[in-house]
């Protein structure tokens, strides 16, 4: 959904402080009724990779300022997205943290930043995981059971005869059964923890999260998918050689 698409009657206050900070312009107000707005940001924040890729062949001198651009339009954009009641901005980070790649004026730099986006992606899964072991969750047959219904009650009142809402009454009559997915994605959340010590398994941790992300939206209906672009810090071994293979050219 583009943001013109919205119809938005109220904004979440997200209890972090970049958020305090930019709901203080007021941008994510002057936008809400704003239709012209929506359409403007749309057309920066889809346009403005190409404009990166334009100004890095041709007007090489502008990739700094086009770049700095690029990471502003982005922040705003994803900031007032998901400040309207649409989705969660953890599903949006790749839009947030990649782009920060392009402020690099050298190949070392390069590399550096996109190994640190290796490393934040390895640490969004296994935070994921580390949370279910402390709060407990993990440790309650009937957590995942209990979790669908509360994620799905609207879907089950009003669509009972639905397949996913019959996939899912499934699941919540069977603790047990919810209770091993609920276990198995735990365990696949650590074991991207293996990723911090070698490179070794990166192909299998590229399909571990491709399974995730399509379980993750069958079951709980939780669309991750933007997150993908992330796979290319696992996908692209040595980077630093793609760095200055793609800087010099």
């Amino acid at each position: 959904m583009l943001l013109y698409q919205l119809q938005p009657s109220f904004f979440y206050t997200r209890k972090d402080l970049v958020t305090w900070f930019f709901m203080q312009t007021g941008l994510h107000e002057w936008l809400l009724n704003n239709e012209t707005g929506w359409i403007l940001f749309d057309v920066l924040f889809y346009t403005m990779p190409l404009l990166y890729l334009l100004s890095f062949k041709y007007f090489k001198k502008a990739n700094s300022v086009v770049a700095v651009t690029v990471v502003i339009v982005n922040w705003c954009y994803v900031q007032c997205y998901t400040l309207y009641a649409s989705n969660s901005i953890e599903g949006h980070v790749a839009w947030l943290l990649f782009p920060l790649i392009f402020l690099a004026g050298n190949p070392k730099t390069f590399s550096m930043l996109f190994q640190g986006l290796r490393y934040f992606f390895l640490f969004f899964f296994v935070s994921s995981g580390v949370w279910k072991l402390a709060q407990g969750g993990i440790f309650s047959l009937s957590q995942m059971s209990g979790v669908l219904l509360f994620q799905h009650n609207q879907l089950l009142t009003n669509s009972p005869a639905y397949w996913q809402s019959q996939l899912i009454l499934y699941f919540i009559q069977r603790p047990q059964l919810s209770y091993l997915l609920y276990l198995s994605a735990t365990l696949l959340e650590l074991f991207f923890f293996i990723g911090f010590f070698t490179k070794k398994y990166d192909r299998l941790l590229v399909l571990l999260f491709i399974l995730f992300v399509i379980m993750d939206f069958l079951i709980m209906r939780i669309p991750y998918f933007e997150i993908a672009p992330l796979l290319l810090t696992l996908l692209l071994k040595d980077n630093e050689k793609v760095s200055l293979k793609s800087m010099n050219h």
